[in-house]
């Protein structure tokens, strides 16, 4: 039986014979491992044990001005005690922004006060966190060094303008709005801010009931309002443009709907105020073929341009009764009437673009002129809002991902106009990988040029300003 027999000397003889093979196979197996296989094993199992470096995930505040020193938080994961934040651009510290000193706060956070100098480099800069040991990580991008002037946030704003004494006007998600350096940011109530005197504090818009709005300040701070003439039949307006004229005579362009069977068409017009009284709304007729325009712009001259037809293209109008169509719409016009700049489609994309008056013949040329991006040839997204009679024109091109605040220059000194060097990417506030990372919608007429605009910063619209330092 197989009792029996597990317990005969036979047995016993063959299970220590197994026995001495087990072992005699397990020490040529371990006599197969060299020394270098097993020194690879140990670095490879220390190595799995060993803590992770350092990732950062973001800077806050992701922006600084030159010339500052500030507090900014660094967060991210495997931070330890003694560990040093330092500012790179193109992967160099090179001191123009300097960290003075790194504070360990826990393993997702630090905190490390620098000063940025007078000659950092407008840009993107990234964060590295080094550890005692020698490990670190990098976060690309993390801070941007600017000179956008921060003036008020807000979750949803649209920025339309700005004037010469370097207001901003806009529109948040409820109210409009007016900033001014005496009394900050003014909510103007439950209405739309599309426009500013030149040369004065007052804002135009519309109430969304189918009024026109002039805001006017008060020697005492506050804003007090009024509702522009109505056109003959009219049924609703707003105005979304003001130049002054070289007598002081304030233009207010805009639209006016009328009634046309069971539509409402629009209708470009202009308000004239001397003094302190309005003048019925002056309408501008249609150009041929055209059943339907409002005016964008004005400038000193009278002539407005726009956009018709509900469409792409757009016309400028010379006078009340003459207008050419231009292959886009224009969002602004010189005070010489020399020049007006916009944007056109190609293909699916708004282009930035410029259409001229021709010295000789006085014509204007209908083909829009495209303004480079920042990015160039490939990324050509963007649009021209703004301009002054130095030749500098604002707005927001392509910058890769992204669309960026920008700013061209034109010499217009020769029988055409010439684009002078490149665009000129305005710094932002920090944010990147969202489109538009900031836009200018205007500039000041005389220097120091002051252009207002809005940045994205922490997922909210920024209403800031900058000034042009060439």
């Amino acid at each position: 039986m197989i009792g029996r027999n597990a317990t005969s000397p036979i047995f016993r003889r063959f299970a220590v014979s197994f026995s001495l093979l087990l072992l005699f196979v397990s020490a040529c197996e371990r006599e197969t491992t060299s020394p270098a296989s097993r020194d690879l094993q140990v670095t490879a199992v220390r190595a799995a044990r060993a803590p992770a470096g350092p990732a950062l995930s973001s800077a806050n505040p992701p922006y600084g001005d030159r010339g500052t020193t500030l507090d900014v938080q660094v967060i991210g994961s495997g931070f330890t005690a003694g560990a040093a934040a330092t500012w790179l651009l193109n992967g160099v510290a090179n001191g123009h922004v300097h960290t003075n000193s790194t504070q360990f706060v826990n393993s997702t956070e630090l905190v490390a006060n620098i000063t940025i100098d007078d000659e950092a480099t407008l840009a993107f800069w990234d964060v590295q966190v080094a550890l005692i040991g020698g490990k670190n990580g990098v976060g690309s991008d993390a801070f941007e060094v600017t000179t956008a002037q921060v003036l008020s946030s807000e979750p949803f704003i649209s920025i339309e303008g700005t004037n010469n004494l370097g207001d901003v006007v806009g529109y948040t998600s409820n109210d409009a709005f007016v900033f001014d350096d005496a009394s900050g940011f003014v909510d103007l109530g439950p209405h739309q801010g599309r426009a500013l005197d030149p040369d004065a504090q007052a804002a135009f818009g519309a109430d969304g009931t189918g009024n026109a709005i002039a805001w006017s300040r008060q020697p005492d701070g506050t804003w007090t309002h009024e509702f522009l003439p109505a056109a003959p039949n009219s049924a609703g307006r707003f105005a979304t443009s003001a130049a002054r004229m070289a007598d002081g005579t304030l233009l207010v362009a805009g639209v006016d709907g009328i009634v046309v069977g069971r539509n409402t068409n629009n209708r470009p017009v202009v308000w004239h105020r001397v003094g302190a009284s309005w003048t019925n709304p002056t309408v501008y007729a249609y150009p041929a073929g055209v059943t339907r325009a409002f005016a964008r712009t004005v400038n000193a001259l009278g002539e407005i341009g726009g956009e018709v037809n509900g469409s792409a293209t757009g016309a400028i109008w010379d006078s009340p009764t003459t207008s050419v169509l231009v292959d886009g719409f224009p969002n602004a016009i010189n005070s010489a009437g020399t020049l007006a700049v916009g944007q056109k489609s190609v293909g699916k994309s708004a282009v930035p673009a410029y259409w001229w008056r021709d010295p000789v013949t006085h014509a204007w040329h209908t083909t829009g002129v495209l303004l480079p991006t920042i990015a160039g040839a490939g990324c050509t997204s963007g649009i021209a809002r703004g301009l002054n009679d130095a030749g500098i024109i604002v707005g927001q091109s392509c910058n890769g991902t992204k669309d960026q605040a920008t700013v061209w220059r034109i010499d217009f000194s020769g029988s055409s106009p010439v684009v002078v060097g490149s665009p000129t990417a305005l710094s932002g506030l920090g944010a990147s990988g969202a489109s538009p990372i900031s836009s200018a919608a205007g500039i000041s007429r005389t220097a120091p040029y002051v252009i207002g605009g809005m940045a994205q910063s922490g997922g909210q619209g920024v209403i800031v300003r900058w000034t042009l330092t060439q």
